[in-house]
């Protein structure tokens, strides 16, 4: 027999959990935010002498930016978990109650009680998280005074101030911690690992809060947050309890290897003798007061339940809904009718699995397009996976979503890399011994590309002549077909580029020491404002603007100047491991670096294309499936573009972007998911 009150708390918690991670990735965009801004500021207000902080006047003087910056950038993210996570949660709450049915009507809705409650609640945890924000305040100004007393390097205060914000760890007596820490320290200014830096981070902040040490703004924040959704839950829910006279509980939760040996007995019913899992309040207080375990806090165990990021809850029942095993009575189960489930209707997707069904839904909608008719074309999923990195492996069919992207949306944006390689490849197959299938998709590709021979040919492009030699290869690909696209790019965006780079770096350079002083905003942002509207690009401001929101990075007048300079010069920023530029997109960086081989762009590695076969030759480069596959898959992630859900405009500058940086490979791809209308 199914247990309701088990579902119904499954829901609780599960919306808990959503939330967690819908805002602590909020969380990360403003600390990001935080962190290059404040760091800009003490780049740009504290004079220097030979690399050397000198002047304490601005020192203190910084202490109210500092504060207004994170009163900017962080409070909103805390009034948005207080006000709208706890607001849905205790809709949650009310939910549970009024399904379960058999409390006094009264008290299965909120009361004026509970509402109170729930303001009270909301006005205590806002007041953490802004303590937090005072916190940091202080030990950030601190740490400019203390520096620029004794004259330290500015690039000794940067690294102290980027450590406070988002954390750099210290050593622990824990082995795991120790391994997380060095390599967070090893990969963290790596993007291509950034998803699985992120992830250790985490770990590090919630699971190992208490047995590490290090001071940083993200784990004090990222631990009330925690901690915060889940005593709400369980404060509301034990008040409601109360006066609905509920004084049972039974305790919910999965148990994992990292659950505590407190959890684990609840839940396995070592401590309840009777074997029906059901608890007074009093076997609660008794059980709680006589056991020890890591992570226990003070207070009451009805709201801390296992301690610190406990993510089991309490429900609150009646004895009299339970028979002598502990199976629901018809008492329960009669008042709490099953939902008809309706017919099923055929899935656009033709064949699939259950669980690759609800992803693909996800990733690519629930009405007929392209990529349904492409995904119905080839046969159901063999084996789907969530663990480790993200990679697709044709031999096995084989598709693993990886574990280090955190949120609906990174998961979809791996999934979508991923299940589209999975689409190129099947078809690719399909393509060698389908002659109807060879005719659909090889419109307008070279002879010498479907042949599979070795020929050379001399052609003329941007006024010199360039040797092509096209080599015998078998098609492991639909993107295969395209390689002329990527070579023709390539040609567009190296040509020339050097001098490129140094004329952006070098406009920037002059307009940046010609700017007024950041210490006064309004003259620093009007000047950049008169260059901005006098240099024309591709992209409006307002456009410039939103994508530097999406991508969590600054969008000031500066920056948005930085960008079009960018733009007009056709470049990226090499200035992260990698090539990579953070002003634009992983996908956007990833996507470049294949056509390139990284030439411009970043993301999988030069050598990583190297591994690859060679499809074609232009003089000294050479073009590989490598770079034909990535390219793909990250066209098809943009096309998708899983990372703006709520931000529609994000994808069709993201567009404009592909089409004037590549345009040739843009449309060969575009013709490409066209063609799935033919399948």
């Amino acid at each position: 027999m199914s247990d309701i009150v088990q579902e119904l708390t499954k829901y609780r918690i599960t919306g808990i959990e959503k939330a967690e991670v819908e805002y602590y990735e909020s969380l990360t965009r403003a600390l990001d935010k935080i962190e290059e801004q404040i760091v800009s500021l003490a780049d740009t207000t504290l004079p220097r002498d030979a690399g050397k902080l000198i002047e304490l006047q601005s020192a203190v003087a910084i202490r109210p930016k500092i504060k207004a910056i994170l009163d900017k950038e962080y409070l909103p993210f805390a009034d948005r978990v207080v006000r709208k996570g706890f607001g849905e949660q205790a809709k949650r709450i009310e939910r549970q109650f009024k399904t379960i049915g058999i409390i006094p009507p009264e008290f299965q809705e909120l009361t004026k009680g509970d509402l109170a409650l729930v303001k009270n609640l909301k006005q205590q945890y806002y007041t953490q998280f802004k303590d937090v924000s005072n916190n940091f305040t202080r030990i950030l100004s601190d740490k400019v005074y203390q520096n620029t007393l004794i004259g330290t390097e500015f690039t000794v205060l940067e690294k102290e101030l980027r450590e406070s914000i988002n954390g750099i760890y210290a050593n622990s007596k824990d082995p795991a911690v120790n391994r997380l820490v060095n390599y967070v320290k090893r990969n963290r200014d790596n993007p291509a690992l950034k998803g699985r830096v992120d992830l250790a981070i985490k770990q590090l902040q919630s699971k190992y809060a208490r047995t590490r040490v290090g001071e940083n703004m993200k784990r004090y924040a990222g631990q009330i947050l925690n901690d915060s959704l889940r005593d709400f839950d369980a404060t509301l829910n034990f008040n409601k309890a109360k006066d609905a006279g509920l004084e049972y509980v039974k305790y919910y939760g999965d148990v994992i290897p990292t659950t505590r040996s407190h959890c684990r007995n609840m839940i396995n019913g070592v401590y309840d003798k009777s074997g029906k899992g059901i608890y007074t309040i009093a076997d609660i207080t008794r059980i709680w007061n006589s056991n020890s375990w890591s992570g226990k806090k003070s207070g009451t165990p009805m709201v801390n339940r296992g301690g610190y990021n406990c993510r089991h809850q309490f429900s609150y029942v009646n004895p009299d809904w339970y028979e002598e095993d502990g199976e629901e009575s018809a008492l329960l189960t009669d008042k709490v009718k099953p939902k008809a489930v309706p017919n099923p209707k055929k899935s656009i997707f033709g064949e699939t699995s259950k669980d690759e069904k609800v992803l693909l839904e996800k990733a690519f909608g629930t009405e007929t397009s392209p990529f349904s008719k492409a995904v119905a074309f080839i046969p159901a999923l063999k084996t789907l996976k969530k663990s480790g990195r993200g990679f697709y492996r044709k031999s096995d069919d084989t598709l693993n979503i990886g574990s280090s992207r955190i949120g609906e949306s990174g998961e979809m944006q791996v999934f979508i890399h991923e299940y589209t390689h999975r689409i190129d490849r099947i078809i690719g197959t399909k393509f060698l011994n389908d002659k109807a299938l060879k005719a659909k998709f090889s419109k307008g590709v070279s002879d010498d590309i479907l042949k599979e021979r070795t020929i050379t040919r001399v052609e003329t492009f941007g006024g010199r002549e360039i040797k092509r030699t096209v080599q015998a290869n078998p098609f492991v690909s639909i993107s295969h077909l395209k390689v002329q696209s990527l070579a023709d790019d390539t040609i567009e965006l190296t040509t020339g580029l050097k001098k490129r780079k140094l004329a952006f770096t070098n406009e920037f350079k002059k307009t940046l020491d010609n700017a007024p002083n950041m210490s006064d905003v309004a003259k620093h942002e009007a000047y950049f404002q008169k260059l901005n509207d006098n240099l024309k690009v591709i992209l409006t401001d307002n456009e410039i603007k939103t994508y530097l929101t999406a991508n969590a990075r600054s969008s000031g007048q500066a920056q948005i100047y930085q960008f079009k300079l960018k733009l007009k010069n056709k470049v990226l920023e090499p200035r992260y491991v990698g090539g990579y530029d953070r002003q634009f997109s992983l996908d956007f960086n990833d996507y470049i670096g294949a056509i390139t081989k990284e030439t411009i762009g970043g993301g999988h590695g030069k050598f990583y294309y190297s591994k690859y076969r060679t499809i074609i030759r232009d003089g000294k480069r050479t073009f590989t499936e490598g770079q034909t596959l990535e390219a793909w898959a990250n066209h098809s992630a943009m096309t998708m573009n899983p990372r703006v859900i709520d931000n529609k405009a994000v994808k069709e500058i993201e567009r404009k972007l592909m089409k004037y940086f590549t345009p040739n490979t843009t449309k060969a791809f575009d013709d490409v998911v066209n063609n799935f209308n033919n399948l």
